[in-house]
């Protein structure tokens, strides 16, 4: 049989048509949506171009069944096209990437169902001239009963997923508790909800098995969540200081929120310990584990710089044979390495190492962890820090709010000597880079060697009215200054008589 023109109009028609698609989808050949609408254009282009070649070939009459069904299956091919089409720009341009709203995918599943039924309806109207579908719709009925018999717990879970899009008792993106699972949900399918879990595990759980359980969204209707946290402190600790030391430590850890503050309550009395519940405010769940360390690595340091156990049972016995001055040695050990980190410092050097040793016997040693701040700007102090191990940023808040880093100390430098010797606010907040350790010298150790020996008091204003100078001139080439003050020397003597009570 010839071919006749018609043929080849529409066969190079279906080719142009196919290309023009396929260079479309090529420019965005790396979008997942894309690749999906490529392989349904192809299908449709390769329907199409057989219809249009069988026909204008004349192989079949143009009544034919089996023309009628390649040009319904090009058409439902084609309606597909175009549902993918939309898909990719209602759903997943307009509404995910614009309006930043994540349409489950079970709603647009049922969607584009009944768009592709409407069309294969219309389908049997046009094409095959079906006018009475009533036969159809008994025939649909009868088998749709032998299908829900067959598939009871599939159709269930479908019908529960239809509930859960209604009542959205979550979305996709929100972090969520079903029974004893815990995860961020990623999808809401026709048969089950897919969380993903902190060590990136997907958890499939069928949705009837979601609406027979308790649901806990931390997402919703505020991210805000109160967490909780255990420790258990020596009986020999008055609650109200453990409590102010346990506030203290949750309040700095990173990730807890100031409003509303964080509390420490008396959780109960347990063989070793009294039992404290830690209850803290977060708003990133994502980062639940993390704020968590963060707290309770904050709360060890704390009651270890207060002096405060963390008791725990022991069931092994040991005996150590000591000597009776075994105590005293320790005691002793222990002053001699404080004297000898206070020994080398320029403003200490108006002491003699009697003087050092006695104010070794009351400075004491203490530990920050990282980020912790061990002075804030403006804080009252009467104390000098000097630092054995570790490593400390010193910071300045200026009036326009900005924050500017003056300096860095590491091992055997010190700082504080102006609040320690005059009673001085503190000029610069002070943090711990990295887990440090320091020497504390205060007033109560200090004042005993000042009002032994007068002389002291005027020694040490010069060694601080020296030290003040460098400093300020340090401080200088880095940012503006505060607003300075008269600190004559005499003027300098006076404020450390008056500040230890000396004449």
């Amino acid at each position: 049989m010839a071919l006749t023109p018609e043929f080849w109009s529409n066969l190079t028609a279906s080719i142009g048509l196919g290309l023009a698609v396929a260079l479309v989808l090529w420019l965005f050949r790396r979008n997942k949506l894309a690749q999906r609408v490529r392989v349904s254009a192809l299908l449709t282009m390769l329907g199409l171009g057989a219809y249009l070649t069988v026909r204008g070939a004349g192989w079949l009459a143009a009544d034919s069944l089996s023309l009628r069904v390649l040009l319904s299956l090009s058409i439902l091919l084609g309606a597909n096209t175009l549902l993918q089409l939309f898909d990719w720009v209602a759903w997943d341009y307009v509404m995910a990437q614009r309006r930043h709203i994540a349409v489950p995918r079970l709603l647009v599943d049922i969607f584009n169902f009944v768009m592709l039924l409407a069309v294969a309806l219309g389908l049997l109207r046009g094409v095959f001239g079906v006018q009475d579908l009533s036969g159809l719709l008994f025939t649909s009925t009868v088998l749709s009963a032998v299908i829900g018999l067959a598939l009871q717990d599939t159709l269930g879970n479908v019908i529960t997923g239809l509930a859960l899009q209604l009542e959205q008792p979550f979305t996709v993106g929100d972090w969520v508790r079903v029974s004893d699972e815990e995860g961020q949900v990623t999808q809401m399918s026709w048969r089950a909800v897919t969380l993903r879990t902190r060590d990136n595990h997907n958890i499939f759980i069928p949705n009837g098995n979601v609406a027979k359980q308790h649901i806990i969204n931390y997402s919703r209707p505020t991210p805000l969540q109160r967490m909780h946290a255990a420790v258990g402190v020596a009986y020999a600790h008055p609650p109200e200081q453990v409590k102010a030391v346990l506030t203290g430590a949750m309040a700095e850890a990173r990730g807890v929120c100031a409003e509303p503050a964080p509390q420490a309550v008396v959780a109960g009395y347990g063989d070793f310990a009294v039992q404290y519940d830690l209850r803290y405010w977060i708003t990133d769940y994502t980062r639940a584990i993390e704020i968590h360390d963060e707290v309770m690595t904050r709360v060890w340091y704390a009651l270890k710089r207060a002096h405060m156990a963390i008791p725990f049972p022991q069931r092994d016995v040991a005996v150590k044979m000591l000597s009776d001055d075994h105590e005293a040695r320790a005691h002793a050990r222990q002053r001699a390495e404080v004297a000898r980190a206070l020994r080398p410092l320029p403003i200490l050097a108006p002491l003699s190492d009697a003087q050092i040793e006695q104010l070794a016997e009351t400075a004491a040693r203490q530990r920050y962890a990282t980020g912790e701040r061990l002075v804030r700007q403006g804080d009252d102090g009467d104390s000098l820090f000097v630092i054995t191990h570790g490593r400390v940023r010193i910071e300045r808040q200026l009036e326009d709010g900005q924050t500017l880093t003056l300096d860095h100390l590491e091992h055997d430098q010190f700082f504080g000597e102006m609040s320690l010797l005059t009673g001085e606010p503190r000029s610069a907040s002070v943090i711990a880079e990295a887990e440090t350790e320091v020497v504390v010298v205060s007033k109560a150790g200090m004042s005993p060697v000042i009002a032994a020996d007068g002389r002291i008091a005027e020694a040490f204003s010069l060694a601080l009215m020296k030290r003040t100078r460098n400093v300020e001139a340090a401080v200088a080439k880095t940012g503006p200054l505060p607003a300075k003050t008269d600190r004559a020397d005499s003027d300098l003597l006076a404020r450390i008589r008056r500040f230890f009570g000396v004449g």
